[in-house]
């Protein structure tokens, strides 16, 4: 009976210290800046465009954040890329799996990108597969030749990226 007490105790305690790691932080996307990005249906680059790709889902709540967040940079620096004769073309990728909740969230949030996308299948699609995202969220800025130029940004730091970009 000790060793059975000693065991459950042991489980209980590998079990919570383990629901304090996140997937996010442990896995990470096995594309690099440098790399093509794969071909999909939602990326294909054009001469004179960049690319922002940024995926989110509606149950978590900082990849949701940092959507809408995406989403006013975007809106903000859309006339200063124009007035270059530029393109910055930005896709928000939706992991939800139920149609109806994306479409809710997209109407509430507000949403400013060139395209909002939905893949129901989730990181088992194959698009997340493509990609390897690893069961994690993230984004890819992508330059006109098709080459990942930038990955896992903050908002602001993509601020910053479009600020140097048309200075």
């Amino acid at each position: 009976m000790r060793r059975f007490n000693y065991f459950v105790i042991s489980a209980i305690i590998a079990a919570t210290l383990l629901s304090f790691m996140s997937i996010s932080s442990v896995t990470s996307s096995g594309l690099f800046v440098g790399q093509s990005f794969p071909n999909s249906e939602i990326a294909k680059p054009n001469k004179g465009e960049l690319m922002l790709v940024n995926f989110w889902a509606a149950y978590d709540a900082a990849s949701r954040d940092e959507n809408i967040r995406f989403s006013m940079v975007t809106q903000k620096y859309d006339e200063k890329v124009m007035a270059r004769n530029l393109r910055l073309k930005s896709m928000s990728v939706s992991m939800d799996r139920f149609p109806m909740v994306f479409e809710e969230v997209t109407k509430q949030d507000g949403l400013n990108f060139t395209e909002v996308t939905l893949v129901t299948d989730g990181f088992q699609s194959k698009l997340a597969k493509d990609l390897k995202l690893n069961n994690r969220f993230g984004n890819f800025l992508i330059d006109d030749e098709g080459k990942i130029i930038a990955k896992d940004f903050t908002p602001e730091e993509f601020e910053k990226m479009l600020e140097r970009y048309l200075d």
